[in-house]
């Protein structure tokens, strides 16, 4: 099997295949339909390959070509069951800011633009209550539940690599904690989970690949000043 990644707007999506078959997680930014379309084509994987369109969670940043590739593949789409009505509705909240800066945008887009985040509307097919077998689509993963960044956050394991959405970040200024996060305490719980699971390699939502041994220190970091 095999693991490619693209960034698509300012966010990451992965493919996972397996010969003919493939798994789509995450559909990036609005507007980037072809840039998808010519990166599934550069990986010889034709539409009607993806079995199935995992999403991390709801932001709009990870949702954003959802409707044209679920027309374009006919696959259906899987989202944890704490988003499912976000996705439904076609709302998710802007998530809490970690540090001044972000607090405040969080706090003033809340009321002025209260649907900065959210996807489009759109009822997901298949529901993850907590961990789900991806070997009935032809690929050989799961995926867990990561709460944290939001209540209904998941990522996908394979092996020892993590597709973990915005449960980390690698940003070119270091930073690794989301500076977006509505329960930090939970994200700490979630990182020392995947810290004893084994896991190796963390692609995350936002910047290149890394070794998690990477986020070690961040989670000091945080953990003293999160009580």
């Amino acid at each position: 099997m095999e693991i490619f990644y693209a960034r698509i707007g300012y966010s990451n999506i992965v493919l996972l295949k397996n010969g003919e078959t493939a798994i789509l997680i995450e559909t990036g930014v609005k507007g980037n339909l072809n840039h998808i379309i010519r990166f599934l084509k550069h990986k010889n994987v034709v539409p009607a390959d993806i079995k199935l369109i995992v999403l991390t969670h709801t932001h709009h940043d990870h949702t954003g070509n959802l409707h044209e590739l679920v027309k374009l593949t006919g696959a259906p789409v899987l989202v944890h069951q704490n988003e499912f009505e976000n996705l439904k509705n076609g709302f998710t909240p802007i998530p809490k800011g970690m540090g001044f800066y972000t607090r405040f945008v969080s706090r003033l887009g809340s009321i002025v633009i209260p649907r900065f985040a959210s996807p489009k509307a759109f009822e997901a097919q298949i529901i993850n209550e907590n961990e789900y077998n991806l070997n009935p689509f032809g690929i050989d993963a799961k995926i867990i539940s990561t709460p944290g960044h939001t209540n209904g956050s998941q990522s996908v394991l394979v092996g020892d690599t993590l597709v973990a959405g915005d449960t980390f970040l690698n940003l070119s200024n270091g930073i690794i904690f989301p500076h977006f996060c509505n329960e930090p305490s939970t994200l700490l719980k979630t990182w020392e989970m995947l810290f004893n699971s084994g896991i190796k390699t963390v692609i995350p939502g936002h910047g290149k690949p890394f070794a998690l041994e990477k986020a070690v220190p961040e989670f000091e970091k945080w953990k003293r000043k999160i009580k």
